[in-house]
């Protein structure tokens, strides 16, 4: 409900209100409006600025629109997109537009063709908006697009600098018109789902989470990945958590409250295909999937982490990342994987692939679940109950890919002895992880062998394959402390 009350004075005693009233025409007074009017000052200041966005700007209607839509849905302001919606189409967007630009899950990059197709004005635009709202500070070649388009459309270099104004101007108030809406939870929307056209509210639902705070940055090639950040302070060090294969970032809720504790900034996501991150369009590659890691900390603009934590194929996509990113972290730690893919393994991941598509995420859930947390292993039920859910919840095709990127790689041949090395590294495993734990002994042995103070080997007990699930006091006990090492 709305977190202030509303206030509508009758026409003609307030002149304020009056004013905001022949803005809106026969529409009268909207519950925005009733909510700006307990602060008159800022009410009147408002209404100008939004009259002069709507309609003294030069921009094309459909350009306007598209931009306002793209904020809305990128801030999960339900109320924003349901009153510009109505204005997009009257000025020409097509339900298949407003599908694309309200699918998160696609990339803003350009789309001239096939359903949704949009000018390229209207690309560059998008691009504009979603730069501007998701990762704030906007790159020389986006603003390069939009004033390339204008320029194909005939625009002059005067015209080209007032249209660039003013797209970022229009960008820049629907951001502030959305969180001044969802923060109030004006008409009720707050937590209502994005009513993106074509969209089911489980299509809808990963766009935001308020809950755990998901924003989205575009990864290499335009795969959007759904982020959290839990922040600390300006001088905080990073650390960075990458998830296994099947899961999602909620995997690190044990350990989470413990590096925020800690006074850790930490920043989790979902690998590619998983969780809210959308299934990548091309083949999922090991070394891919180090460079996204990459790339959010480009997006994000964290210089260098004080950590890279990963499990499994995100322990995979650690090691990788020493090798192909040596200079962005301080210390690697790699649980409950290894440094190459074993020949026997392409078989069984064929096998596992097959299992999902025919019988579905739940199926392989049901025989992945017990591997992972053997006899032994100090799981609750409560937290056996959730990863079951995780895996099944897991998309076919992004299980797919993520376990095609681990049917074919050699970090061995690529110099992550040396790597490690050259770094600090902390090799882990859950003891009850079959013979992952002798398989990261092995790797920390050869590590170890040249550079003995740089290396170090841990078995968690009474955990499997994700000791940070199963005994996670345990796991801290060894990563904590290591992390503050000197």
């Amino acid at each position: 409900m709305p977190r202030v009350p509303y206030v509508f004075p009758a026409a003609g005693s307030d002149p304020i209100a009056d004013a905001i009233r022949a803005r809106r025409g026969a529409r009268g007074l909207t519950s925005l409006d009733g909510m700006l009017l307990n602060a008159p000052p800022i009410a009147d200041g408002w209404n100008r600025l939004l009259g002069a966005v709507r309609t003294g700007s030069s921009l094309e209607g459909d350009v306007r629109e598209l931009m306002i839509l793209r904020v809305a849905a990128r801030n999960r302001a339900a109320f924003e997109w349901i009153q510009h919606e109505i204005v997009g189409r009257q000025a020409g967007l097509t339900t298949e537009q407003l599908t694309r630009i309200g699918d998160l899950r696609k990339p803003a990059t350009p789309l001239t063709s096939g359903t949704g197709a949009l000018s390229p004005l209207q690309a560059a635009a998008l691009a504009l908006a979603d730069s501007m709202t998701a990762q704030v500070h906007v790159s020389d070649a986006t603003f390069a697009a939009f004033g390339e388009a204008l320029k194909a459309e005939g625009a002059d270099e005067a015209v080209v600098r007032q249209k660039t104004v003013e797209a970022v101007a229009t960008t820049a108030t629907y951001n502030m018109v959305s969180r001044f809406l969802v923060a109030l939870d004006i008409d009720d929307k707050a937590n209502m789902p994005v009513p993106v056209p074509g969209f089911s509210e489980d299509d809808a639902a990963p766009v935001a989470d308020p809950a755990r705070g998901l924003v989205q940055v575009l990864g290499d090639g335009g795969c959007v990945l759904a982020t959290r950040v839990t922040f600390h302070s300006m001088r905080a060090p990073w650390v960075v958590l990458i998830n296994s294969l099947m899961t999602n970032l909620t995997m690190w809720d044990p350990v989470l409250s413990k590096l925020a504790t800690a006074g850790y900034n930490v920043l989790s996501y979902d690998q590619r295909g998983h969780g809210a991150s959308a299934v990548p369009a091309q083949p999922c590659t090991v070394a891919t999937l180090a460079d996204d890691v990459a790339e959010l900390m480009a997006a994000l603009e964290i210089p260098r982490a004080h950590a890279v934590i990963g499990v499994s194929q995100g322990g995979a996509t650690a090691l990788a990342f020493a090798v192909r990113h040596p200079e962005l972290a301080e210390r690697i730690v790699a649980c409950d994987t290894q440094p190459a893919s074993p020949a026997a393994n392409a078989a069984a991941w064929d096998e596992r692939i097959a299992l999902a598509k025919e019988k579905g995420m739940a199926a392989l859930a049901d025989v992945t679940v017990p591997r992972w947390f053997a006899a032994g292993s100090a799981i609750t039920e409560d937290v056996r109950a959730s990863t079951h859910e995780m895996v099944a919840r897991t998309k076919v095709a992004g299980f797919e890919a993520g376990a095609r990127a681990l049917q074919s790689y050699d970090l061995l041949a690529q110099g992550l002895v040396e790597k490690l090395a050259a770094t600090r590294s902390l090799l882990v495993a859950g003891e009850l992880d079959g013979k992952l734990p002798e398989v990261l002994a092995s790797l920390h042995k050869d590590v170890a062998a040249k550079a003995a103070e740089r290396a170090s080997f841990a078995s968690i007990p009474a955990a499997g394959h994700l000791p940070m699930l199963d005994n996670p006091d345990a796991w801290w006990a060894v990563v904590g402390p290591w992390l503050q090492t000197a």
